[in-house]
Protein backbone atom coordinates (compact mmCIF):
# COMPACT_ATOMS: atom_id res chain seq x y z
CA UNK A 1 0.00 0.00 0.00
CA UNK A 2 1.12 3.33 -1.05
CA UNK A 3 2.29 5.71 1.46
CA UNK A 4 -0.13 8.64 1.73
CA UNK A 5 -0.37 11.81 4.08
CA UNK A 6 -2.82 12.24 6.68
CA UNK A 7 -3.21 15.63 7.34
CA UNK A 8 -6.51 17.27 6.51
CA UNK A 9 -6.84 18.24 3.09
CA UNK A 10 -3.52 16.89 1.59
CA UNK A 11 -3.59 14.72 -1.27
CA UNK A 12 0.09 13.79 -1.37
CA UNK A 13 0.97 10.34 -1.44
CA UNK A 14 4.40 8.66 -2.76
CA UNK A 15 4.48 7.98 -6.41
CA UNK A 16 3.28 11.43 -7.51
CA UNK A 17 5.72 13.21 -9.61
CA UNK A 18 7.36 16.31 -8.13
CA UNK A 19 10.53 18.33 -8.91
CA UNK A 20 13.90 17.39 -7.18
CA UNK A 21 13.58 20.57 -6.01
CA UNK A 22 9.91 19.94 -3.77
CA UNK A 23 10.54 16.58 -3.04
CA UNK A 24 8.47 14.79 -0.60
CA UNK A 25 9.03 12.33 1.97
CA UNK A 26 6.85 10.99 4.49
CA UNK A 27 7.15 10.61 8.64
CA UNK A 28 5.50 8.55 10.81
CA UNK A 29 3.53 9.93 13.66
CA UNK A 30 5.53 9.83 16.62
CA UNK A 31 3.52 7.33 18.93
CA UNK A 32 5.87 6.55 21.35
CA UNK A 33 6.06 10.20 22.45
CA UNK A 34 2.59 11.34 23.78
CA UNK A 35 3.97 14.61 24.43
CA UNK A 36 5.12 15.36 20.75
CA UNK A 37 2.46 13.14 19.33
CA UNK A 38 -0.34 16.11 21.38
CA UNK A 39 1.56 18.36 19.57
CA UNK A 40 1.43 17.01 16.41
CA UNK A 41 -2.44 16.27 16.85
CA UNK A 42 -3.13 19.97 18.21
CA UNK A 43 -1.58 21.49 15.48
CA UNK A 44 -3.46 19.30 12.85
CA UNK A 45 -6.69 20.44 14.64
CA UNK A 46 -6.98 16.66 15.20
CA UNK A 47 -6.79 16.37 18.97
CA UNK A 48 -9.65 13.57 19.29
CA UNK A 49 -8.18 11.30 16.70
CA UNK A 50 -5.50 8.79 17.08
CA UNK A 51 -3.09 7.56 14.31
CA UNK A 52 -1.87 4.10 13.98
CA UNK A 53 1.54 3.04 12.81
CA UNK A 54 0.45 2.65 9.54
CA UNK A 55 -0.22 6.35 9.08
CA UNK A 56 2.19 9.41 7.50
CA UNK A 57 2.15 13.29 7.73
CA UNK A 58 4.40 14.52 4.48
CA UNK A 59 7.10 16.37 4.52
CA UNK A 60 5.36 19.61 3.13
CA UNK A 61 3.73 20.01 6.20
CA UNK A 62 7.13 20.83 8.57
CA UNK A 63 9.28 23.84 7.84
CA UNK A 64 12.68 23.63 6.50
CA UNK A 65 14.60 24.45 10.26
CA UNK A 66 12.32 20.71 10.97
CA UNK A 67 15.08 18.51 9.40
CA UNK A 68 18.80 18.26 9.19
CA UNK A 69 20.71 16.13 6.50
CA UNK A 70 23.11 13.32 6.83
CA UNK A 71 24.84 12.35 3.73
CA UNK A 72 22.79 13.79 1.80
CA UNK A 73 19.58 12.12 2.67
CA UNK A 74 16.61 14.60 4.90
CA UNK A 75 16.07 12.83 8.47
CA UNK A 76 13.18 14.67 10.18
CA UNK A 77 15.00 16.33 13.87
CA UNK A 78 13.32 14.89 17.05
CA UNK A 79 12.00 17.89 18.40
CA UNK A 80 10.23 18.70 14.99
CA UNK A 81 6.20 19.40 15.21
CA UNK A 82 4.54 20.13 11.88
CA UNK A 83 2.92 23.91 11.64
CA UNK A 84 2.19 24.02 8.04
CA UNK A 85 -1.55 23.08 7.16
Amino acid sequence: MPKSCRAPHCSNAAGQPRPLSRRLSFYKFPLQDAARLRQWLAHMRQENWVPTRHQHLCSDHFEPSCFQYRWGVRYLRPDAVPTIF
